[in-house]
């Protein structure tokens, strides 16, 4: 089968690789569309450091052409949506629900190949079936939405709460749109791109603002003084970050949304948090929180399809993990079915 390998940081191969074999568990999926996060251009680049070589892509979907003996739902030509979270289930924090922090968790295009490949070995339990009406491309689009669920509930955003959203990519996209559906009074999106920011309003945000030296000032205008009641830090920007306390109400809560890099620190008022209760959580992952997903989008009450921008084949991969050629890009998605011929078909 045709996959790209990361040999090392900044090196990526496209080539031949051995078709894999399912598991007793096991489904063998053969991938129709990966979209790219910023988790892999991360870890191509070395910001997050990976043993290699490694296939990444772990948000995927794609059709069943093969089972293990011991598969008991699915079936060869059904259409499924990846769950990359492969755990263990029996360490301390899978026994406590909380499979995403699994001890020994060895994710599906990060540890374990993934979506970037022509085919794909998925246990069964990381599989969801995707109704007939639900794009391909929709359903690799589930697995950022079920971590922006995730996000969402630690926030426990509540009735009339004003919220801010920093960044408005997919990640920012997507909890604009579960704000607005958990009830948020005021959505306050903070972008510098002027393509992203008419997207964040088309999704459901109030009002978007570049980053700026008055960005607190323009926070506190649309909160009457208050500042929001949940900020989301959704860049991956350790400076971004740092500056989601400006904005946040006494009593608030912080949710540090975005994957920063593990050599970033910033510097924190104890004081402040302390004296303002400021509630200052991350949110990694998600604990199976794809079913909430499918549901949400193909019930209609979530979109995701239109965040898909650009369509690639395989080949263009390296050209996609510098986001600097997709300048305007909300999400780019590989099709490894694509003909080169046809690189970004863009919608």
């Amino acid at each position: 089968m045709k996959r790209a390998l990361i040999t090392e940081i900044n090196t990526l191969e496209i080539g031949e690789g051995k078709d894999p074999s399912p598991k007793s568990n096991e489904v063998i999926v053969k991938v129709e569309a990966c979209g790219i996060c910023a988790t892999d251009r991360h870890i191509f680049a070395g910001v997050y450091p990976m043993d290699f070589p490694i296939t990444l892509g772990h948000e995927y979907s794609g059709t069943v052409v093969e089972v293990g003996p011991e598969v008991k739902l699915l079936k060869i030509g059904d259409r499924v949506a990846v769950d990359p979270n492969v755990f263990c289930g029996i360490c301390s924090f899978c026994r406590l629900g909380l499979v995403h922090l699994c001890s020994i968790l060895t994710p599906l295009g990060i540890t374990r190949p993934g979506g970037f490949a022509e085919y794909s070995a998925v246990p069964e339990q990381n599989a969801y079936l995707m109704p007939d009406s639900m794009s391909f491309e929709a359903g690799g689009m589930l697995e950022p939405l079920a971590c922006a669920i995730r996000g969402i509930q630690l926030g426990d955003v509540k009735l009339g709460d004003a919220t801010v959203v920093l960044g408005a990519g997919p990640m920012g996209i997507c909890l604009i749109q579960l704000l607005r559906i958990s009830g948020s009074s005021k959505i306050i999106v903070v972008e510098p791109n002027p393509v992203r920011q008419k997207l964040a309003l088309d999704y459901g945000a109030d009002v978007t603002v570049s980053p700026d030296e008055h960005l607190r000032d323009f926070v506190m205008e649309q909160t009457k003084g208050l500042g929001a009641h949940v900020v989301y830090e959704a860049t991956g920007n350790s400076k971004v970050a740092e500056s989601t306390l400006a904005l946040v109400q006494r009593g608030g809560t912080v949710m540090w949304f975005g994957c920063c890099s593990k050599f970033d620190s910033i510097p924190i008022s104890p004081f402040w948090v302390n004296d303002a209760e400021i509630t200052i959580r991350g949110s990694f992952n998600n604990p199976f929180s794809h079913p909430i997903a499918l549901e949400l989008v193909s019930s209609g009450r979530i979109s995701v399809e239109n965040m898909v921008t650009d369509r690639i084949p395989l080949e263009r991969l390296l050209e996609a993990m510098d986001h600097k050629n997709f300048p305007d890009a909300i999400k780019v998605t590989i099709l490894p079915g694509m003909k080169s011929d046809l690189f970004n078909n863009r919608a």
